[in-house]
């Protein structure tokens, strides 16, 4: 083996072991204490000589953690401190550049900046570009306003014009007074004012002028805003229960069993929009709700277990069970109809209103000019029957406050032709839990019912014929019961699962379930159908059967009345014939 022993050769070897001493001195200043995982970032910790300067700091963390950091020639200055333990290389950057220099980050390229460069970089117009952002859930104005803060001294935003609201009532369109609740002679009915929207069908859209950076933080924060709202599905459920005697003063749910009511309490001042929750019995007075003539400011709410028939109050409750049964148990106290079962998906925080009645028309003013000419004013319609608007506000705890406006009015025109209306309402605020039914009770409306008598065949004669009729109003009392269930729909396709199960449910109960929901009204008019079916086939025998079942489920039943009369009428006749057939019998003459 070959061994140069020259001096020459002694000399490199001691220079190459001088220059590996340096290598081994460089490295061990970089103390490594493990790399460890914390989030995604490398933690090291790192010795510096002293009067180590900034630039050789920045390169040895360019190594450590395999970034191009570049300075500019402005940056430099030695290090205040001797070590750094346990840091990321974002907290080694700021703990090396302190408050004099500033980085940018871009990808693996760090670019490092005095402040006087960085401010003069960042404030450079030709760094300014513009992005289109399009929104899908909140509108333009409302975007402006939150956006607005995040933009530059020199950034500009425009927004699309707002969609106009509301929905057109169609040429012509009816009016209804003043509109909105508390109105004049308009009263508080569901207007569809605003004529519609001619906006272009496109998304709200706005358009952002200003640096990058602003750019960026815009669009993080409509990521966050500008997402789906939640929906409720309101499932509401209007009845009529027919108050007999003992029942003066509402529905005595004591009589039912299975309902599972829960009471609340009332506030000061329940119109002004105090929440109600659970509780106990109302003590507080309603401050400022308009009230019937049978009923005076200060009633008290009526809502201990809702089961007290005590007072003359509107009455609230809340129940868990299903609204089946609160309806099975109330067809076991008293006859009821279901006037209306409409289901609502409405948006968060937006109003849904449900009507069931008609519009009274009449004419706003008469004018007679001054040459004695009349001209008729202007035909406006006063909306009456039972009407329900509600707004949910959905929380993330599963709970819903729920705006509560019912009302049941009925109306009529005095001689000089202005309507005069009697209501019964009530303005609420309820906290409930996702799937609860409100119970809303204590709106009484008084019925009229017309029964037409007369005597079979004597009462059909001219002239005469009215000795042997007459006619007797029957004046009944009800109470409209509102019943309310609120379900929260995070996505579609939770509605799709919830109709299904409704489906379900109702194709296994079947007929069970119909019975109970059609009520006594429904088999009323069944057997009616039924007995003039006998009729038409010549059954006389069923008919009267049918009719008798009819008439006991509802003894005012107008048609079945009639056709009562109709088969009397026939029978009277047929014996008038058959006497008549008799009388000119031979035998009987002869007799």
């Amino acid at each position: 083996m070959y061994c140069d022993k020259s001096p020459k050769s002694k000399i490199m070897i001691g220079a190459k072991l001088y220059l590996w001493s340096i290598v081994l001195v460089a490295v061990m200043t970089v103390v490594a204490a493990g790399t460890d995982t914390s989030g995604g970032k490398s933690i090291q910790s790192f010795k510096f000589e002293e009067e180590f300067s900034i630039r050789k700091a920045l390169a040895m963390l360019g190594s450590t953690y395999e970034k191009n950091i570049v300075p500019t020639p402005g940056v430099d200055g030695t290090l205040a401190f001797r070590g750094l333990s346990n840091v990321t290389f974002e907290e080694a950057m700021v703990a090396i550049l302190g408050e004099n220099f500033k980085y940018e980050q871009m990808g693996n390229l760090v670019k490092v900046y005095t402040n006087e460069e960085y401010k003069k970089i960042k404030e450079d117009k030709d760094r300014m570009v513009y992005n289109v952002f399009t929104l899908y859930y909140i509108t333009a104005a409302e975007a402006q306003n939150l956006i607005t803060p995040l933009l530059s001294g020199s950034g500009a935003v425009q927004v699309t014009s707002p969609a106009e609201k509301g929905i057109s009532a169609g040429a012509g369109g009816s009016s209804s007074g003043a509109g909105g609740r508390g109105g004049s002679a308009g009263g508080s009915g569901i207007s569809s004012s605003g004529g519609g929207g001619d906006t272009l069908a496109l998304h709200d859209t706005i358009v952002i002028y200003d640096y990058p950076e602003n750019i960026e933080a815009v669009r993080a924060l409509l990521d966050v805003i500008d997402v789906r709202p939640k929906q409720v599905l309101i499932e509401a459920t209007i009845l009529s229960a027919l108050l007999t005697e003992g029942m003066e003063l509402g529905v005595d749910w004591n009589l039912a069993a299975g309902v599972g009511l829960t009471g609340v309490s009332a506030t000061d001042d329940i119109v002004s929009g105090g929440t109600i929750s659970r509780g106990t019995a109302a003590t507080k007075p309603i401050a400022g709700l308009k009230v019937p003539d049978n009923l005076t400011k200060g009633t008290p709410i009526e809502t201990s277990g809702f089961a007290s028939q005590g007072g003359n109050g509107l009455r609230l409750g809340i129940t868990s069970g299903d609204m089946r049964v609160f309806i099975t148990a109330l067809e076991q106290i008293t006859d009821t109809t279901v006037l209306a079962n409409p289901k609502i998906m409405t948006v968060n925080k937006q109003e849904g209103s449900v009507l069931i009645g008609t519009n009274l028309g009449y004419r706003s003013s008469t004018t007679i000019s001054s040459a004695g000419v009349a001209s008729e004013g202007e035909v406006k319609f006063l909306q009456t029957g039972t009407q329900l608007v509600f707004r949910p506000y959905i929380g993330d705890d599963g709970y819903i406050r729920m705006e509560i406006y019912p009302k049941d009015s009925s109306a009529v025109l005095n001689e000089d032709g202005v309507p005069t209306e009697s209501t019964v309402e009530m303005k609420t605020n309820v906290v409930v839990k996702d799937g609860e039914t409100i119970v809303i009770g204590g709106l009484f409306r008084n019925v009229i019912t017309t029964t037409r008598n007369q005597v079979p065949l004597l009462g059909d004669l001219p002239f005469v014929g009215g000795l042997f009729r007459g006619t007797s109003d029957a004046n009944q009392r009800e109470e409209v019961i509102v019943l309310i269930t609120t379900r929260i729909i995070d996505r579609p396709s939770e509605l799709e699962s919830t109709e299904s199960a409704e489906d379900v449910r109702r194709r296994t109960e079947g007929a069970k379930d119909a019975m109970q929901s059609i009520s006594r009204t429904k088999m009323a008019e069944e057997a009616y159908a039924e007995a003039a079916k006998c009729y038409i086939e010549g059954d006389i025998a069923g008919a009267r059967k049918q009719l008798e079942i009819s008439l006991k489920l509802r003894p005012a039943y107008t048609e079945a009345l009639r056709l009562k009369d109709k088969l009397d009428a026939d029978a009277a006749e047929g014996m008038v014939i058959e006497s008549a057939d008799t009388e000119d019998d031979p035998a009987w003459s002869g007799k």
